[in-house]
């Protein structure tokens, strides 16, 4: 499905919903050997040293597990989200491995990792850092279509720093879409570049590609 089909003078939602269905129709052979994938181009553009910031992946998301494991088992560690404020969309952290409990929230299909929390203020303090943004899409331009919440945009706002990290957005390939293909407001999210399965991708106005593979 060609997902900028809808057009720029369709809504968030409309382009939300287009997304979801496409990834609902992904195989888990397909999703596997994609996250394979997305571990070897992630695990080529990150620091073993880096402290990653990531997520659990939510059905159809792009699979982040396999590089994060490659990551720990590397030497680097890993923290996740996990929603401290849903009123004020605000998110902590909390460290993980492979043997951290995970707890499933009740009105939102999010794992979290138990363990002591860190403000995002205090990841800052760790260099380098790293962060892998769940989107549901990206346009050309940077712009990040997410899930509805508001959580990173929110986040991003109030730690101007994080825009001096290294930032990912982790999406498939076909939801890179041409600028204006989803309304954009001032307070979404921009990011400089998007990790696929694929490759590193540019967000400059380009659909240039660091690196390919071939089709899965």
């Amino acid at each position: 499905m060609d997902l900028s089909s809808t057009g720029p003078t369709h809504s968030k939602a409309e382009q939300r919903r287009c997304v979801r269905r496409t990834r609902a129709a992904l195989s888990e052979y397909v999703q596997a050997e994609r996250g394979a994938a997305l571990a070897e181009v992630l695990t080529g553009e990150i620091s073993p040293d880096s402290l990653v910031a990531a997520y659990f992946p939510m059905s159809g998301e792009p699979d982040v597990m396999p590089f994060l494991l490659a990551h720990i088992r590397r030497g680097g560690r890993v923290w996740l989200p996990v929603v401290a404020d849903v009123a004020a969309r605000r998110l902590q952290w909390a460290a993980w491995d492979p043997q951290t409990p995970m707890t499933r929230r009740t009105a939102m299909p999010l794992q979290e990792p138990a363990g002591p929390r860190k403000e995002t203020a205090e990841l800052l303090d760790h260099a380098p850092l790293a962060l892998l943004i769940p989107a549901l899409a990206v346009d050309t331009a940077g712009a990040r279509l997410g899930q509805g919440g508001g959580f990173y945009d929110t986040m991003f706002a109030q730690h101007r720093q994080l825009q001096q990290v290294q930032r990912l957005a982790v999406v498939h390939p076909e939801e890179i879409l041409p600028a204006g293909s989803f309304p954009v407001e001032d307070h979404d999210l921009r990011t400089p570049a998007a990790a696929t399965w694929e490759g590193i991708v540019p967000l400059d106005g380009s659909r240039c590609e660091a690196s390919a593979r071939d089709s899965v």
